[in-house]
């Protein structure tokens, strides 16, 4: 026998000997994949988490942002010119209950270094921040959400970077949104006081606040339909001094306000104002937005602890000129006063007002770019502030010009 035959027979002996293992091996199938099920019942992109009944969206943007800066209000320390980058994502998973619709909504922003056109410096630069993180049921909200008091900056507000006055806050709350059929609801919320805080400590005679005692309770009052919306809405805000201030003294402020918003078929446009009116209650007239540092409560020269006082209003009108191109203008003015801060020497008041207007282009699905530009005047009442030439003066106009290019998914 040759060498070549006792190979292959080897070889063919092997062969015959895995055959038989093989087919006493007992027979196997592919696991069932579970793959992912669209989710209708809340609206496009919603999808089954896999092996429950709730459904997901997840969603997010890049905003890369290029902004100038200029006017008579800026210092030789605040940028001129400031670029940002924007990352967003969010969660919003929904399970439909027999005690109704159980909800949790999550999103965090991250930014590259935040726009500032005053300040100079860095900025923040690599800042993570939560935009919100809430949960409901039902008619309940709890945790870190929009304040209910009014609903332009939550439902509207739709400029890139420039200032408008109203309240604009996000904060943690407790509410409880009551419907009563035919568009008509209630709520009734427990918001973290320390949330609605306007305080600068470069005020010679601001009062530097305590801890918290009793939490802000904010009430609105709402109606919706086919055209629109309206409410009105109200809330009381507690200031208690610090260890560091004598007299110490807890006291009570408010502020009351109505908002309004109309739709316009004809060019898929909208309408929407909102006004209020406050006293030691200055967040909710978006005061925190103002060129000039404010504070809610100040003290007097004779250690005369009260609440600064003002009004404020904002409107917007809105639509498309064509379906890829939207235009929205914006117009703004707060009125605050502080009476007797300087005693004899009178009231000091804060008067200011921004208008605004911008262009988004959608250039594909999830592609959009915008322009803005806005242009800001304060006036000061008995009182002066020093610009770059150290020179005193008792008013200022600002600009901001910039673009916004976002991407959505």
């Amino acid at each position: 026998m040759t060498m070549k035959s006792l190979l292959l027979g080897a070889a063919a002996g092997i062969a015959a000997i895995g055959a038989a293992q093989a087919a006493d091996l007992p027979m196997t199938k592919g696991e069932a994949v579970e793959y992912v099920k669209v989710c209708s019942t809340f609206g496009p992109g919603f999808f089954y988490i896999p092996g429950s009944d709730t459904c997901l969206k997840i969603g997010g943007e890049v905003r890369a942002k290029y902004y100038a800066f200029g006017g008579t209000g800026y210092t030789r320390n605040d940028n001129r010119s400031a670029f940002d980058t924007q990352g967003r994502i969010w969660f919003d998973a929904r399970t439909q209950t027999d005690y109704g619709l159980l909800r949790s909504y999550f999103q965090i922003n991250a930014d590259s270094n935040k726009l500032k056109g005053r300040g100079g410096g860095d900025g923040s630069r690599n800042s993570f921040s939560i935009d919100k993180a809430f949960i409901q049921f039902g008619g309940l909200t709890a945790g870190y959400a929009h304040s209910f008091f009014g609903f332009y900056d939550n439902d509207y507000g739709d400029t890139l970077e420039a200032a408008y006055y109203a309240e604009g806050n996000t904060v943690n709350l407790l509410a409880y949104t009551a419907q009563f059929g035919g568009g008509f609801s209630a709520t009734l919320s427990i918001e973290d006081g320390r949330d609605h805080r306007v305080y600068d400590d470069s005020w010679s005679r601001a009062v530097a606040p305590g801890g918290q005692q009793v939490p802000d309770i904010v009430g609105q009052l709402r109606y919706d339909a086919d055209w629109g919306a309206v409410a009105v809405q109200a809330a009381g805000h507690q200031f208690r001094t610090g260890e560091g201030f004598l007299p110490r003294k807890n006291t009570y402020g408010w502020a009351a306000g109505g908002s309004a918003a109309i739709k316009i078929p004809a060019i898929d446009g909208w309408f929407a104002v909102e006004g209020q009116y406050a006293d030691g209650a200055l967040d909710y007239l978006g005061a925190g937005n103002t060129f000039i540092a404010q504070s809610d409560y100040f003290s007097n020269n004779v250690n005369h602890i009260d609440g600064g006082k003002g009004w404020s209003i904002v409107g917007e009108l809105g639509g498309h000129i064509t379906p890829q191109l939207q235009a929205v203008l914006v117009g703004s003015y707060i009125d605050t006063k502080y009476d007797g801060l300087f005693g004899n020497g009178g009231d000091f008041g804060l008067k200011e007002y921004t208008i605004s207007a911008n262009l988004t282009y959608t250039i594909v699905k999830g592609l959009k770019i915008a322009g803005e530009v806005a242009y800001t005047h304060g006036k000061l009442d008995n009182g002066v502030w020093y610009d770059d030439k150290d020179k005193p003066r008792d008013n200022y106009s600002n600009w901001l010009a910039g673009m916004r290019i976002t991407r959505s998914f």
